[in-house]
């Protein structure tokens, strides 16, 4: 019988997380910590692909140019330290509060958003009147 109840209880925690999971979120009303925090973590993974599209890019424009991609491939790399221990701080800034995680992400969001913007401007915007292979990133105000 107890073997009964665990698996029972298995069941209805794995239909209950499969909801969750399949729920989409009105994020322009979210109210809960766990909404908000759903809702800044599927911004934050929007802006990290875009940013991942606009460094390859940046890498296969400039492929001629070896010393130039293995600098992006380097600035990148200790940017992407740059951003966890930013945001890790202020993690540990807010480490009292509920507020914490969407506190992390908001900052790694504004990082990431700038950064695609400085990758677009450094090596994506074209110096002529030409039309840039992929369009200025938009950076968010708030």
């Amino acid at each position: 019988m107890k073997k009964l109840w665990i698996i029972s209880g298995l069941l209805v925690s794995s239909s209950v997380m499969a909801t969750t999971q399949t729920t989409k979120i009105d994020c322009d009303n979210a109210y809960t910590t766990l909404e908000i925090n759903q809702c800044a973590e599927d911004k934050f993974d929007a802006a990290n692909q875009q940013l991942q599209r606009y460094l390859i890019q940046s890498i296969q424009q400039n492929n001629t140019d070896k010393p130039l991609v293995e600098a992006i491939k380097m600035a990148q790399k200790q940017w992407l330290q740059y951003r966890d221990a930013e945001c890790s701080a202020v993690y540990t800034q807010w480490q009292q509060g509920t507020i914490r995680g969407v506190m992390a992400l908001s900052c790694k969001l504004a990082l990431t958003q700038q950064r695609t913007l400085t990758l677009w401007e450094n090596y994506l915007r074209p110096m002529d009147s030409s039309t840039a292979i992929l369009p200025k990133p938009i950076v968010d105000a708030d």
